[in-house]
């Protein structure tokens, strides 16, 4: 080989193969580093249709968590799930870490919560729930935003209609864009994006779910930072702002 283009090398990093520059993206350890790598030009910038691509970010970018588990609760933690006990209560259970930057999501699938009793959303980072509460309670109804199994959303103002309702085994998701003004919670059903999101949401946030009945339980499937958002904004969409009252 007489030439460094037949090392594939030509150009720096333009000349690698789509295989070279997935490894060294995989060394990145900062998620703002990925962003800025993958706009260095066109060809790294297709590296996002490649099928390892997925994968290696999702395993990269997976957000350690923790429930926050108030002495009084009527539950236990098992890894990645939280199960309530035999005594029909009001269980919410939020998740660190404080989100205030990029983008994130959570992905909870409940199970065994009967026919009432499922809840997901977001709250201010101040927000903290007691034993036996609802996340609308002791002062946190205006908060929290809260994605009903019904489908719909309470804020200040209580049942807004227009998402889809969702029930046990169904894979639900909050995800929220802290890059953007307004910032944005946008909520979604086994992957399907819902026409309600909620825009202008605090700087600082928690995910966290709510379940009533004996027996029941929620697990998080998923809970990573991103590296673009899934919404897509579908025609029909309705952003509610949060702080205020929703007509």
């Amino acid at each position: 080989m007489d030439h460094i283009s037949e090392y594939n090398v030509g150009g720096g990093l333009l000349g690698l193969g789509p295989d070279i520059l997935l490894e060294i993206l995989s060394e990145i350890t900062h998620l703002d580093d990925v962003r800025q790598f993958l706009i260095l030009c066109k060809k790294i910038f297709k590296l996002q249709t490649h099928q390892r691509f997925l994968k290696m970010i999702q395993q990269t970018f997976q957000i350690a968590k923790q429930f926050i588990f108030k002495k009084g609760i009527e539950g236990r933690v098992d890894k990645n799930k939280f199960i309530h006990s035999k005594n029909d209560d009001w269980c919410t259970i939020a998740v660190n870490p404080i989100i205030n930057e990029g983008i994130a999501s959570i992905e909870i699938i409940f199970n065994n919560t009967g026919y009432m009793g499922r809840c997901i959303g977001i709250a201010d980072a101040s927000c903290s729930f007691a034993a036996g509460k609802g996340p609308w309670e002791a002062g946190n109804q205006e908060k929290t935003v809260r994605y009903w199994d019904d489908g719909y959303i309470d804020h200040i103002t209580k049942g807004i209609d227009g998402n889809q309702s969702y029930k046990d085994g169904q894979r639900i998701a909050v995800e929220v864009d802290m890059t953007i003004v307004p910032r944005r919670a946008t909520f979604f059903v086994e992957g399907v994006e819902q026409s309600n999101c909620v825009i202008g949401i605090p700087e600082a946030i928690r995910f966290w779910a709510c379940i009533f009945n004996s027996f029941s339980s929620f697990n998080v499937s998923k809970f990573e930072r991103l590296i673009k958002s899934s919404a897509k904004g579908e025609a029909g969409s309705k952003g509610l702002e949060y702080g205020k009252e929703w007509k």
